[in-house]
């Protein structure tokens, strides 16, 4: 879909791409495989491991565990100040910031939500 100027990014709704993950002590755990020609042949060369993962931090963590294709950014927002209360202000700025690495990335990515009533009114637990 087309971004709309108008669009507000909070009511975008962020799904996850990467899947191959897991959840360790409270903490997500990133894995990636590298299996690709061009990946075997630079494991070879400069003796690269297979598998690679990245942990991320707990605010991190929790944003991910959320990012389930139904919440909204505004969604997540909102949990995680129930969760982190002031220690993640201000938390949309943080938010948006760290959505946009994850996109960049290529780990989610996301649909525009419903722009026209101000949400898609899903609650989260």
């Amino acid at each position: 879909m087309a971004k709309n100027d108008k669009d507000n990014f909070l009511l975008y709704v962020p799904f996850k791409k990467h899947k191959d993950y897991e959840i360790k002590k409270g903490k997500v755990l990133l894995i990636f495989r590298h299996d690709k020609p061009v990946e075997k042949l630079m494991r070879w060369l400069i003796k690269k491991p297979y598998i690679s993962d990245i942990e991320l931090d707990s605010m991190g963590s929790r944003v991910w565990e959320l990012i389930n294709g139904k919440n909204t950014v505004y969604d997540i927002g909102q949990q995680l100040i129930k969760f982190y209360g002031k220690g993640c202000e201000p938390v949309y700025d943080r938010l948006i910031l760290y959505i946009r690495y994850l996109i960049k990335k290529g780990w989610i990515s996301f649909d525009r939500g419903n722009q026209e009533v101000g949400g898609n009114g899903n609650a989260i637990e």
